[in-house]
């Protein structure tokens, strides 16, 4: 079975499955560390993945539609290995049918085509969309009814529009160059909350929303700690052991890690009414220590996979613009 037609069969399946529409469309972020993506979608859709001959599949499915009751529209978000050119790729799905528009594409470093196309009947409307970097793509494809087409109008542009290849070196860069410390920070993550005094730089950000409970949105979040050492107790090991002590007993360590030339920990903390992870870096180097600390709630946390790991990756530390910050 080609890879096209395992797609359509899987999604007519899932089509059947689906669940009502709500009255509002709100957003959740949907990330995939390994497959180095992430993409905005309708809390509401459905959502399942598959796997056929080396391609990754991600299925949003839209609430169903009377009489079939079935999804009216449904987005695939694929990835895989590309052994020839994204045009002739893209004729598994464009061949047989009308092709409306065309464009070039560029997303973060990779360089593709988008097109707009219909079935020869005039029956399924469907947009695609692939980009590839060296020997890798990465896709969307849709398809659904016209009407469901202009009725989902303003989600599928929302979709195609936070499509996001995860390249933490092509991330914007924060510099604070008091502390001598600079950060890449994902266009999803905003700064919720800065601070500076006493020798400390505190800076925290809120994630995109990674789920929706009754309405509102659940989001994960960073905040990342500049501090001074006194003379006697510099260094990672008295960094972390002072870090460690100051958060107190009530953070179970999970897992405790060398990571470049400290330390990762991932923590787990419960209340009466839920329980967080957190998964906190610590860095140390002449008078300064860093820590990243990522918290989310329990069914969340796990949801973000390695995207902690990659916003680490670009912590540096240079020389702060003042001895006494």
């Amino acid at each position: 079975m080609s890879s096209r037609s395992f797609l359509a069969v899987l999604a007519i399946v899932l089509f059947a499955t689906g669940c009502r529409r709500g009255e509002r469309e709100t957003f959740a972020t949907y990330f995939n560390g390994k497959q180095e993506v992430s993409l905005r979608y309708p809390s509401g859709w459905r959502t399942d993945e598959a796997e056929q001959e080396g391609i990754w599949y991600r299925y949003f499915l839209a609430p169903p539609a009377a009489p079939e009751n079935k999804a009216a529209v449904s987005v695939t978000l694929l990835a895989g290995p590309l052994t020839t050119s994204v045009d002739e790729y893209a004729q598994a799905y464009l061949a047989g049918n009308e092709v409306a528009a065309s464009r070039e594409e560029e997303r973060y470093g990779a360089r593709g085509r988008s097109w707009s196309y219909s079935s020869p009947d005039g029956r399924t409307r469907h947009r695609l969309l692939l980009v590839a970097r060296g020997e890798r793509f990465w896709g969307l494809y849709a398809q659904g009814e016209p009407e469901a087409f202009e009725e989902h109008r303003a989600a599928l542009d929302e979709m195609w529009a936070s499509f996001t290849l995860e390249r933490p070196e092509l991330y914007p860069v924060e510099h604070w160059e008091r502390f001598g410390v600079s950060l890449g920070v994902p266009p999803s993550w905003r700064e919720s909350r800065q601070f500076s005094g006493s020798g400390t730089l505190l800076v925290q950000f809120t994630s995109p929303a990674l789920a929706v409970q009754r309405d509102q949105t659940v989001h994960a979040s960073l905040t990342m700690t500049v501090e001074q050492m006194p003379e006697e107790a510099r260094g990672i090991e008295a960094f972390y052991e002072a870090t460690r002590a100051r958060l107190g007993e009530n953070l179970l360590v999970v897992s405790h890690e060398e990571w470049r030339e400290g330390y990762v920990d991932v923590m787990r903390t419960e209340t009466s009414i839920a329980a967080s992870y957190i998964k906190r870096f610590y860095l140390a180097e002449g008078h300064r220590g860093v820590s990243l600390a990522f918290e989310g709630r329990e069914d969340v946390f796990w949801r973000i996979d390695i995207w902690p790991d990659l916003i680490a990756s670009t912590l540096k530390l240079s020389p702060p613009a003042s001895k006494d910050p």
